[in-house]
């Protein structure tokens, strides 16, 4: 029986009980709990797991502003930030105000940190969860409070463990925080493959961006693979982050992202592409969810951590 090294990093306290903050919005499920319960089915043992620290509030004043930061302890900014609606908020039956769901971003922050420290000890690594690859430095958005991939890459440069960083980013969506705080940054390469149809309407513009437009799907590998060996010609990074969304599944549910459809086969070239290239080259790799909507898109995410342990030496039939 293959021993699983500890490089994945989750809680129970992943799967927030946004009914207990009174709002009633399906947000991206916690997908690591049934990654986690397919994991220890088929390899039929308990899959040991770390669970992090949240990140501080100097940790995050790193990437974000005072001014912002300050801002989140008020319910209507978080009303703004997972743009709530009348018939999605019932502040009269929560049992929590609104803005205590820092702590839950700040654990789950705490993660993303984790995951890297453990990529750049044992070459790969995974968050289950993390990835608010929306959030800019004074404004959260798209359902993101806090830039946890920022800040963890800002935690560990201002250690002095990583100079050079890529972010892979292959979420349907682009990951225009992650441009934007990296904006005039050399030292972070910021890569998004994303559609160029869906949100956000105005893209910004990243260290290499590859827009798909809906009727170019049959060329997203191609595109994925040109795209990752440009940036690993020009960039010599100590890390590489792996925004691995798995929004542009075909069976994922959100109604914005109809735009590219792939299938799990699809999917799971595009992730095993992405760890196999960094562990080729010996670049450290952490990798985190992102988005993700609807009851099947945890498949995704279990094949490619199922395909990031076998690389680590775990064996499945």
């Amino acid at each position: 029986m293959s021993k699983i090294p500890e490089v994945l990093v989750h809680s129970p306290k992943y799967n927030t009980d946004l009914a207990s903050f009174g709002v009633e919005k399906p947000f991206a499920l916690d997908r690591g709990s049934l990654v986690i319960s397919k994991l220890s089915e088929e390899l039929g043992m308990t899959i040991p797991y770390l669970v992090p620290n949240a990140i501080t509030q100097e940790d995050a004043l790193l990437v974000h502003s005072k001014k912002y930061w300050d801002t989140l302890q008020y319910p209507k900014t978080w009303q703004e930030i997972f743009e709530l609606k009348e018939n999605e908020y019932f502040p009269h039956q929560a049992q929590k105000p609104l803005n205590e769901l820092i702590h839950d971003i700040c654990f789950k922050s705490g993660g993303t940190a984790l995951a890297c420290r453990l990529a750049l000890q044992y070459g790969f690594a995974a968050n289950l969860g993390g990835g608010y690859h929306h959030a800019f430095p004074n404004q959260g958005r798209g359902f993101c409070v806090l830039h946890d991939i920022a800040i963890a890459i800002c935690k560990l440069q201002k250690e002095k463990l990583v100079k050079n960083v890529i972010v892979i980013d292959v979420d349907f969506h682009q990951g225009d925080g992650t441009a934007v705080v990296f904006k005039n940054k050399p030292e972070v390469f910021t890569l998004s493959i994303h559609s160029e149809e869906g949100w956000p309407e105005e893209k910004q513009i990243s260290t290499l961006d590859v827009p798909i437009l809906s009727h170019q799907t049959h060329l997203y590998q191609q595109k994925l693979e040109e795209a990752l060996n440009q940036a690993l010609s020009q960039f010599q990074p100590d890390l590489a982050v792996f925004v691995a969304g798995s929004d542009p599944y075909e069976l994922d549910v959100l109604p914005g992202t109809s735009f590219i459809k792939l299938s799990l086969e699809e999917m799971r070239r595009r992730d095993e592409y992405v760890l196999d290239t960094c562990a080729k080259k010996q670049i450290p790799l952490a990798m985190v969810f992102a988005g993700g909507y609807g009851p099947h898109v945890w498949e995704v995410h279990y094949y490619a951590v199922r395909h990031m342990l076998s690389k680590l030496g775990v064996e499945f039939t």
